[in-house]
């Protein structure tokens, strides 16, 4: 039997159910990089039932349109520091009611789009260059930005942050992003087929298990530009991102390092003991009852069917087990670092552990734990200390021995 699916050992305790206590540190966490402020997530908590969805969008939205209205109050005001900070906020509030929200109503698009509008609204007013791209892929654009430091146009050393499966490309610059903008890295962030805002533009793109097809095109993208190192390019894949980034690695070689938060190798094991292996025998003709009976179940069967292209819980295990490199991960031959945190449940760290024995190139791990505060998913809890392992490391590589 499989293991219960984990985020995290230590809770907040403002709910009991553990997945809204975990989402309400991931959305506090971003707090160090002026994506929340401890208030606003206490007070939105505060009116929000255990367990309730539909409580849970219905008050982040409510907070995300008056933070909005105060970043536009203070700009109008000539308060741009301000008014950068509440956008920037207002962003991540965005982010937290679209994650429940129902791809059947347009209130999730809505949602999305309103955390972009103000996340270009706040980058605007920071210092930094920045590009909104549409990178071919198909018959498809893959959305990304791309960020780099004021000073000079010299090839610098670049990041190309992917997240998972619900991260958004706006909530990777309040880790990873902004600070190795901060070490003096392009940093560019973009999504492939199946991801956050890919689900809305492009709804019948669900997840590819070859996800290397659009890493590659983002990597014709950036090579293409005169302000990027081709030597020294490094990928880091965020929670579902394990899987993508990896299997980038195996396949493009440009890729001169990869970093995992966390190495995923097989994604039918990783999800197996997830909730959604409650609803494997529920029969199909009862999910229009179900899903209105139980909103949960409504998010869970739109959401993971939409991620992944198909209708039923059983069809979406099965689709999981083409997303598999067991056994090809010595192809990977790259400078590689993975992250796991120890609360993240056996499977997370029995991933992490096999692609790190396995790997064929000059590799690292780092296991964050619940006394560094930082056992979570993705660190949540403490993105400074995570970030700052991934960047440590990727001053500590030989970037000759990558090639």
């Amino acid at each position: 039997m499989a293991e219960e699916f984990k985020r995290a050992g230590i809770r907040l305790n403002l709910f009991e159910n553990e997945e809204f206590d975990f989402q309400i540190v991931r959305g506090l966490g971003v707090a160090c990089r002026g994506g929340a402020t401890l208030g606003e997530c206490l007070s939105t908590a505060g009116r929000i039932g255990d367990g309730d969805i539909l409580s849970w969008v219905r008050e982040w939205a409510s907070t995300a349109a008056a933070v909005e209205g105060q970043a536009a109050d203070l700009l109008k005001q000539g308060v741009r520091s301000g008014a950068r900070d509440s956008y920037l906020r207002a962003s991540m509030y965005w982010r937290a009611a679209e994650y429940y929200a129902f791809f059947s109503e347009p209130s999730r698009r809505q949602y999305w789009e309103s955390s972009e509008r103000c996340f270009r609204e706040a980058t605007q007013l920071t210092d930094y260059r920045w590009e909104v791209l549409e990178i071919p892929f198909g018959d498809v654009k893959l959305p990304g930005y791309f960020f780099s430091p004021l000073q000079g146009n010299q090839p610098r050393p670049t990041l190309m942050l992917l997240s998972g499966f619900d991260g958004t490309m706006e909530e990777g610059y309040f880790g990873m992003g902004s600070y190795a903008l901060e070490e003096g890295y392009n940093v560019i962030m973009f999504e492939g087929p199946g991801q956050a805002a890919m689900c809305h533009l492009y709804p019948d793109r669900p997840f590819m298990p070859d996800f290397e097809k659009p890493v590659s095109a983002a990597v014709d993208y950036v090579l293409s530009r005169p302000d990027v190192d081709p030597d020294r390019l490094a990928l880091f894949g965020l929670s579902l991102g394990g899987y993508f980034a990896a299997r980038a690695a195996l396949y493009d070689k440009r890729i001169k390092a990869c970093l995992l938060d966390s190495p995923i190798v097989d994604m039918h094991a990783y999800f197996a003991g997830s909730q959604l292996k409650n609803l494997m025998e529920l029969p199909e003709a009862d999910y229009e009852a179900a899903m209105q009976a139980v909103p949960i179940i409504r998010w869970a069967i739109e959401t993971f069917g939409r991620r992944f292209g198909a209708r039923t819980v059983p069809d979406m295990f099965e689709k999981m087990k083409s997303f598999n490199i067991v056994g090809k991960e010595n192809g990977i031959k790259c400078a590689t670092l993975s992250l796991v945190g120890e609360g993240e449940g056996e499977e997370a760290r029995k991933q992490a552990e096999r692609f790190y024995e396995n790997v064929s190139g000059p590799k690292a791990r780092h296991v964050f734990t619940a006394d560094e505060g930082a056992d979570a998913h993705c660190q949540v809890g403490n993105l400074p200390l995570a970030c700052s392992v991934a960047l440590a490391w990727l001053k500590e590589i030989d970037w000759g021995s990558t090639k």
